[in-house]
């Protein structure tokens, strides 16, 4: 096929274009959903257009349906090109367009080859009959006798006409008669033969444009702000909540052009993308309280009963309650699926350009022409006049935000009247996605004496899941009412001959935002039948698959179960745990069969699919693995087998995700599973083996594969499961917290640690009456003004050596100078950076030489008694916050190497903010009685009894390294502490900075390689990496010289006694039983973290290192503070390139999942220590004052 992304006319052009031959065809519009009770309201007809045949030698073929990545762009040109006996680079498949495809719906219910596909066929055959038509006229020959070969039609004698010849000059245009002869089966070349996928080739290379990497020239970019309702669609709160909006909170923010707000829609475009996303996460909003009469997630089972419903009984065979009133055994169950997200891997995207004569919206819509409507009717404009070209996405298989986010793009660049660009966040497309919906499914029945079934009476609870495009909601365009659609009864038929038999519908409006998702309501309905008769089959004694063949009638389905079992290697049993556990892990083997019955009932059918489940299960941690999927598929005839292949096994991978993982947590009633650690999916360790039996059936029509091979799923893997456990699981997912409970018993609880003593907070300073007082009562006898020093011209360039500057910037390193004078964005040592206080905000000085605001009138001798003595070039007295108690002991020589360097780098001219500190300490001299008593001045003098290497170490840990204004504790007036709390650890912006004089010693004790390997890179394997202030740190350090570096190691391990190092392996710690209420916690590890800190343990090694958490010493300390805070910040800036950076969960985890995680990684990595207390308020505080670093 040719490259489909080269335009193509639209049918407009087309139809008025000479030398085309064009079959067409009346279509009926879809109604779209239909509310229940409602009559569809039909739209005219349109004429579509399905083949165009050009004069200039291109042969296109058009389908309303678009490709989501299972290759029907590849079968339908395969069905096109045989058809008109063509090779497939011939064909030009063009999908989904409005302009140019005719309207025959969404891509949805498996339709498209079984379907969608029939009218593109006979439209092929109509043309080849008007092109044999024509050339048996040209030729004065009988049809008969001519043949087609790759667009040329040739006669008898050897005469030849290409399909552009015939057409050439002309305009035809014929209709779809239905009576064009097809080509027989026998003489097929292409159809039923594995072609490879003409898309995959550019996705491979990356050549593919996805509608996220889609440009337009004068773009503008586009951010939404959403309300805070997330999850719901119904309500009087929908659409009405916003009260205010400030627009001077992005007023600082550059290239903003329009705030738009529009209802509870609000939107903000700017010139460039990140200055969009700066400006959506700084919006101010205030909204109404909206939290009234939601319903109790915490329970869905009983929100779907307690939901108001109504029955409709699709089927009504026997006397049901008779016959369950005389059963020998009666059971009766309940099945529950949870909330599912669609969970694409790319949040949605789009882009529109709106201009009063036309609208093109770029889009990865499943549903082009109903988006067109709704856009239509979102913004009162003509229909007719709007164009979606749909592009490649992000799939989901279902509906994720694709339409919304067109609807945003629309709704902005009308504000602005230029294109517009829009993507949503992560959590925006985790919390707001329509969610494939909770299904409830209640089952009665039971068994004569004899073990045969004697009723089934089933009832289903579904969620409607109509989903109104969102922004017609938040805008006011559509109310939004809580609408009730037919939806639940897809396969709810089971597949058994059951002798009364009575099936209902409770037919319900959605409870939180719900959209169609793979498999619909087939799916859990099938996981009730298939989990139930093999409780039958139990009960009755008799081997799972022997007892469903016994009660189903249709021989087509019996072939394809007795074949799949054959492909499994069934062994026929009729008690559960048949299979020796080996080394602890229990293995099973399940069975399940469905025919995917898609539609309002009655429906059609689409494939039929039976699976083997193998599964094995750690007993100790309840680990579940699906190792092995023999899945048996009849499709009928297959167009493209390998594509049929490929689907299958797309369907295992899902579906296996889905039943052993995916579930939508809610806190408070709305969606809390905003990224991928709330929302766990199947990772590649986790993929089964796949072994797929296509029955051949050359000769029946094509059906429906897309969905199909996933409908058995969880009935399977649930009885699997059973077989390998005993244990029946009728809710889902199947995760390893359940089954370790089930396989042993609730966790016992954990004794929680007394409570400490609450220690005062501190700072640099101390108590505010101490310091105020002590400072009074020395001011007397220390000068609180001192001389100002005279003003000089900045010394030139040229004034230091090479040798001089360089030592003078690794001292600059040392000494971390720019990390605290270079604010955030900020030119290096500009300064500017906010230091939160208890007694208020310091801002550090521009040390750049400036003449106007920074040090570039600054003597040396101004420098040197600033930085001996706290003392300003003007005379004023500098806050201790600058540790120049440190930096009195460097040398003369290094000294004036820092002030060389400082001068000799760019000036850069910035005014700082004022210091916003409280009286009475915004008095700058009464910091004189403060040096009175803990400055001492005087370089530092080497130690005799130590080695050169020890002394080098101490001058740098002590004098310009001052790692003790961080690592040690202050007393009462702000000053450190010496003796044996010296670098015996503080607290710096809220993280803990650990005692270095103990780390031999320490619960995870270091070696001198190791504290030398964290100061180089900052990773030490046996220990972590460097976060919050002590990675900029890391990276200057780095710069210095090794021997610098392990002079500083060999110090500081000399402070403390030397320990041997005991690092619990992972696994074994991974072995521990968790206490309950860990498993939330459990859940999240697995799916945020555990992907990138699991190389230890034989996992992936990903975007650098990849860092052992059991042995992380801030799971270890006394205090969650630095844990919490790497959690919620992240490692934006790594120390060191190579490390790779770790992202934050402030924004996708609520304060209950940080607690959680936090109390799990405890548990699991240091249970042998206390409890961390009061853990969720820590995580509030740290939220709300997550400071500079």
């Amino acid at each position: 096929m040719t490259d489909s992304r080269v335009p193509s006319p639209s049918q407009a052009d087309l139809l008025q274009r000479d030398g085309v031959l064009l079959i067409v065809d009346s279509v009926q519009p879809p109604p779209g959903l239909v509310p229940k009770g409602q009559t569809p309201v039909l739209k005219p007809k349109e004429q579509g257009l399905f083949i165009a045949l050009c004069g200039s030698g291109e042969i296109y073929a058009f389908n309303g349906h678009v490709d989501l990545g299972t290759g029907v762009r590849t079968a339908l040109g395969q069905i096109v090109a045989e058809e008109l006996y063509l090779r497939m680079d011939q064909v030009q498949m063009v999908l989904g367009d409005t302009e140019r495809a005719p309207n025959q719906g969404a891509t949805i219910a498996s339709a498209t080859l079984q379907i969608s596909a029939v009218p593109l066929r006979n439209a092929a055959a109509e043309a080849r009959r008007w092109l044999l038509r024509q050339a048996a006229q040209r030729f004065d020959a009988p049809v008969e006798q001519l043949t087609l070969e790759e667009g040329v039609i040739r006669s008898p004698q050897g005469q030849a006409l290409s399909y552009a010849e015939l057409v050439a000059g002309d305009h035809v245009e014929l209709p779809i008669s239905g009576d064009a002869p097809l080509k027989p089966q026998a003489e097929y070349r292409l159809v039923g033969t594995s072609a490879a996928r003409v898309d995959i080739p550019a996705k491979a290379t990356g050549e593919t444009t996805y509608v996220h990497d889609m440009r337009l020239p004068n773009m503008l970019h586009g951010r939404v702000v959403r309300p805070p309702y997330a999850g719901y669609d119904s309500g009087e709160f929908v659409g009405t909540s916003l009260l205010a909006v400030d627009e001077t909170s992005i007023a600082h923010i550059p290239g903003i052009v329009k705030l738009v707000v529009i209802g509870d829609f609000i939107g903000i475009v700017a010139e460039r993308e990140e200055q969009a996303i700066k400006a959506a996460q700084a919006l101010q909003v205030s909204w109404k309280d909206w939290r009234r009469n939601l319903p109790q997630m915490t329970d869905v089972a009983q929100a779907l009963r307690d939901n108001p419903h109504s029955t409709r009984v699709v089927h009504d065979t026997g006397d049901v309650d008779a016959a369950l009133a005389a059963a020998d055994r009666r059971f009766t169950r309940s099945y529950l699926w949870p909330y599912q997200l669609h969970a694409s891997i790319g949040p949605s995207c789009a882009l529109a350009d709106y201009r009063p004569e036309r609208l093109q919206v770029w889009s990865g819509s499943q549903n082009p022409h109903l988006l067109r409507a709704d856009l239509a009717w979102l913004l009162e404009y003509p229909e007719a006049q709007i164009e979606i070209v749909r592009m490649e996405a992000a799939g989901c298989y279902g509906r994720n935000c694709a339409d919304d986010v067109c609807a945003d793009a629309a709704l902005l660049s009308r504000a602005v009247g230029r294109p517009v660009r829009v993507q949503l966040t992560r959590e925006q497309e985790h919390v707001w996605e329509p969610k494939g919906t909770a299904q409830l499914m209640e089952v009665d029945g039971g068994l004569d004496a004899a073990g045969h079934p004697v009723a089934y009476d089933f009832r289903t609870y579904y969620p409607s899941n109509g989903a109104p495009t969102l922004a017609l909601l938040l805008t006011g365009r559509v109310e939004p009412l809580p609408v009730a659609y037919e939806m639940g009864d897809r396969t709810s038929v089971p597949p058994y001959e059951y002798p009364a038999l009575r099936v209902s519908i409770e037919d319900m409006a959605p409870i939180v935002r719900a959209s169609w998702m793979r498999g619909v309501s087939a799916l859990p309905n099938t996981f009730a039948h298939e989990s139930y008769i093999d409780e039958l089959a139990h009960a009755a004694g008799v081997d799972p698959l022997e007892y469903r063949l016994r009660y189903i009638h249709d021989e087509r389905a019996s072939e394809l179960m007795r074949s799949t079992a054959e492909r499994a290697g069934w062994t026929p049993h009729t008690e559960p745990m048949q299979t020796p556990a080996e080394d602890g892990v229990l293995r099973g083997r399940g069975f399940a069969y469905a025919r995917y019955i898609h539609s309002k009932f009655p429906g059609f059918g689409a494939a039929w699919a039976a699976w083997v489940a193998d599964v094995a299960i750690d007993k100790a941690s309840g680990e579940v693995a699906v190792t092995r999927i023999v899945v048996g598929h009849d499709a009928g005839m297959m167009v493209n087998p390998d594509g049929v292949r490929h689907q299958i096994h797309g369907n295992v991978l899902q579906s296996t995700s889905r039943v052993l993982k995916e579930r939508v947590t809610f806190e408070e009633s709305t969606v809390s599973a905003k990224e991928w650690g709330a929302y766990p999916i199947l990772t590649f360790p986790e993929v089964p083996e796949v072994d797929v039996v296509m029955m051949p059936r050359p000769y029946d029509p094509p059906l429906g594969a897309g969905e199909s091979a996933s409908v058995p799923s969880a009935a399977a893997i649930a009885n699997a499961v059973f077989d390998a456990t005993g244990i029946r699981f009728r809710e889902l997912p199947i995760t390893s917290d359940k089954l370790r409970e089930a396989l042993n018993g609730p966790d016992a609880e954990r004794q929680a640690a007394p409570p400490k003593k609450k220690k005062r907070g501190k700072w640099w300073f101390g108590g505010a009456a101490g310091l105020f007082g002590a400072v009074l009562g020395i001011a007397g006898s220390a000068l609180p003004w001192r001389a100002e020093i005279a003003p000089v011209a900045t010394p030139g360039a040229g004034t230091w050596s090479a040798a001089t500057l360089e030592r003078g910037r690794q001292l600059a390193a040392a000494g971390d100078c720019a990390v605290c004078h270079t604010a955030s964005e900020g030119a290096t040592n500009a300064g500017g950076l906010a230091m939160a206080t208890p007694f208020g905000t310091l801002y550090s000085t521009n040390i750049t030489p400036d003449v106007a605001t920074g040090i570039g009138n600054w003597s040396f001798t101004a420098f040197d008694r600033a930085m001996r003595q706290g003392i300003a070039r003007d005379g004023r007295h500098l806050y201790p916050a600058f540790p120049y108690t440190a930096f009195s002991k460097m040398t003369d020589g290094d000294m004036q190497a820092l002030y060389a360097y400082l001068m000799s780098q760019p000036a850069v001219r910035q005014s700082n903010p004022a210091n916003q500190m409280r009286f009475p300490f915004n008095l700058r001299p009464l910091m004189a009685g403060w040096n009175a008593l803990f400055l001492r001045q005087g370089e530092y003098q080497p130690d005799p009894q130590q080695s050169a290497q020890w002394n080098r170490g101490a001058y740098l840990v002590n004098g310009l390294g001052h790692c003790a204004a961080c690592h040690s504790p202050r007393n009462l007036l702000g000053a450190e502490k010496g003796g044996a709390a010296f670098l015996a650890g503080g607290m710096v912006d809220g993280w803990e900075a650990p005692a270095l004089n103990q780390l031999a010693n320490a619960d995870k004790p270091w070696t001198e390689e190791q504290l030398f390997q964290y100061l180089r890179s900052g990773h030490s394997a046996e220990h972590g990496v460097a976060a919050g202030p002590m990675g900029p740190v890391v990276s200057e350090l780095a710069t210095l010289p090794q021997s610098d570096l392990r002079a500083m190691a060999n110090y500081v391990m000399s402070l403390s006694a030397k320990a041997t190092l005991n690092v619990e392996p992972q696994a074994q710690l991974a072995a521990r039983a968790l206490p309950a209420g860990q498993l939330a916690g459990e859940r999240l590890f697995q799916g945020a973290c555990q992907a990138c800190h699991s190389a230890a343990a034989g996992g992936p090694q990903l975007f650098g290192v990849s860092p052992d958490l059991a042995n992380n010493t801030n799971i270890f300390s006394d205090r969650p503070d630095n844990l919490i805070k790497v959690i919620l910040q992240g490692i934006p800036k790594p120390a060191t390139a190579e490390l790779g950076f770790m992202p934050g969960f402030k924004d996708s985890f609520s304060d209950r999942q940080v607690t959680a995680l936090v109390n799990y990684l405890r548990q699991r990595y240091a249970g042998d220590k206390p409890a961390w207390r009061d853990v969720e308020a820590q995580v509030a505080r740290l939220r709300a004052e997550p400071g500079t670093h």
